[in-house]
């Protein structure tokens, strides 16, 4: 079992990580009423307020409206040519000044303290959104899409695979790439395939090899058929929410290749941290870990249970804030916990 040295050092790092978990919960309820609204000028002033007491970055609320409509894909795929089954094309407008998120999780200090970048358009933007009956949001090119796979678009290189389709943002964007040879794509929605290949792909402005195999993610998810590629971008889940799930499903293969990343990893990851974090927390004041799992709500109960697995096989000795804070943020940690 993990065990610590019981100094002054350790005590503040314990008491900053806690503090910090709160500090979090506190800003969210704090910026609740300003999210998805029409900021006015003194909204605006109130909230930069709020992100300052909170140490947030707010110099930079007033998004420039290129990320979106200069985007490759925005200008070039035209979705109100679909017309599929019971999915239909609708044009969203977001209304100028609406607070809105533009990416998911930032880390912020070293503990725990986290954010959604969050900002405005200053003038009306029109977004093309599919929809499924007559509201649900099926598929749609958003802005914290975008901005958040920008970097498994950056790093997309010679044969690139995808697990997820959706509407072909990323396959687009890494064919247009001069350093990219080809891109295959895993589906398991068929109706999501034969949309794609009726209406969008038709629409793609290159001649590269592109292959799209129906199939469930987690039957090519090994080793043999991830190492025919050069570059693997893993994101056939929506959100956070049902991520997690899905990734700790992929962690449980104990798979470990360098080329492989995940959409939205390092946010799902933070679910995670904020069981590690209490449990460690619990471990250090030698009260009883049996205790702080049946405290757990049953949605993460499972990952108290990983997370105890994991600690009882480590014998070492934590005595440094530094070795506790590597423990915590250590992507290899949290996936080991996850494989448990």
């Amino acid at each position: 079992m993990i065990r610590f040295e019981r100094n002054t050092e350790l005590d503040i790092a314990m008491k900053n990580l806690i503090i910090s978990m709160i500090d979090v919960n506190d800003y969210l309820t704090n910026i609740l009423d300003y999210t998805e609204r029409v900021l006015t000028p003194k909204m605006e002033k109130k909230l930069i307020e709020i992100l300052k007491k909170y140490n947030v970055p707010h110099d930079g609320l007033k998004y420039d409206s290129k990320i979106l409509i200069e985007n490759q894909y925005y200008k070039d795929i035209k979705l109100d040519n679909v017309y599929y089954q019971s999915i239909r094309y609708e044009k969203a407008t977001i209304k100028k000044r609406t607070l809105m998120n533009m990416n998911f999780h930032q880390s912020l200090g070293k503990y725990l303290f986290h954010y959604h970048p969050i900002g405005y358009f200053e003038t009306d933007i029109d977004l093309p959104v599919l929809k499924e009956g007559s509201s649900k949001v099926w598929m749609s090119p958003a802005i914290s899409e975008i901005e958040s796979m920008r970097d498994g678009i950056e790093k997309g290189h010679g044969k690139c695979m995808t697990m997820g389709l959706g509407i072909g943002v990323l396959p687009y964007l890494w064919l247009l790439k001069d350093d990219v040879e080809s891109v295959t794509i895993v589906e398991f929605n068929k109706d999501v395939i034969d949309l794609f290949e009726k209406y969008i792909r038709p629409q793609f402005k290159t001649d590269k090899k592109l292959k799209i195999i129906h199939g469930d993610a987690f039957d090519f998810y090994n080793e043999e058929f991830l190492n025919q590629f050069d570059y693997v971008y893993v994101d056939f889940w929506e959100s956070t929410e049902d991520g997690l799930i899905f990734y700790t499903k992929l962690m449980e293969k104990k798979i470990d290749l360098p080329h492989i990343d995940y959409w939205i990893e390092d946010s799902m990851l933070y679910d995670l941290k904020y069981i590690v974090a209490p449990y460690l927390y619990t471990v250090y004041e030698g009260k009883s870990v049996m205790d702080f799992i049946s405290s757990i709500d049953e949605d993460s109960k499972e990952l108290a249970k990983k997370t105890n697995k994991y600690f009882k096989t480590r014998t070492d000795v934590i005595k440094t804030e530094d070795e506790l804070l590597n423990i915590i943020h250590g992507k290899d940690v949290l996936r080991k916990i996850l494989a448990q």
